[in-house]
Parts: C-alpha cells; sequence; structure tokens
C-alpha cells in the first residue's frame, strides 16, 4: 500500500468516525498514522490531488462539527436547569 492510499484510506475513516462521533475509531486511526509517520515510508508523488481533496472535504467537516458544537453547547447552557421544578 502507498502512502497516498494510507492517507486516503486514513481520511475516509476520519471522516466517517467524525460523522458518526466514533473516538475509539479516531484513536486507533491515529495510532495508525503516528505508527505509518514514524515508519517513513516513501510516496511516489501519485495521488497528490486525491489527497488534496479528502483534506479538504475532512476540513468542511470538521468547520460544520465546529459550528454544530457551539450550537449544542448553547442549547445545553440554556436548559441546565430542572424544568421540572415546582
Amino acid at each position: 500500500m502507498t502512502i497516498e492510499q494510507a492517507l486516503g484510506d486514513a481520511l475516509d475513516e476520519t471522516i466517517h468516525a467524525l460523522a458518526i462521533l466514533n473516538l475509539d475509531a479516531l484513536q486507533a486511526i491515529e495510532r495508525r498514522l503516528t505508527t505509518l509517520a514514524q515508519s517513513g515510508p516513501v510516496a511516489d508523488g501519485i495521488g497528490g490531488d486525491f489527497i488534496l481533496a479528502k483534506k479538504r472535504v475532512l476540513e468542511l467537516v470538521l468547520h460544520h462539527s465546529e459550528s454544530n458544537l457551539n450550537a449544542l453547547r448553547r442549547l445545553y447552557g440554556r436548559n441546565t436547569r430542572d424544568l421540572w421544578e415546582p
């Protein structure tokens, strides 16, 4: 597997894990990419556009996730009191 394939797969998996909020999967991806970075595989230069396109998708997902998280924090902050109290 080339480094481009590994990065592409990791980006796809990251996007999916973020979409379903799967922290365990994100941590596994992080460990795998740390190992990949330490092993120092040689890139063949093919697929750079492919990786950049996936990177842009991930950036969009992260941007929208940040907006959603901020909205949830605001909503949670408003509803912290017990609405059922007499």
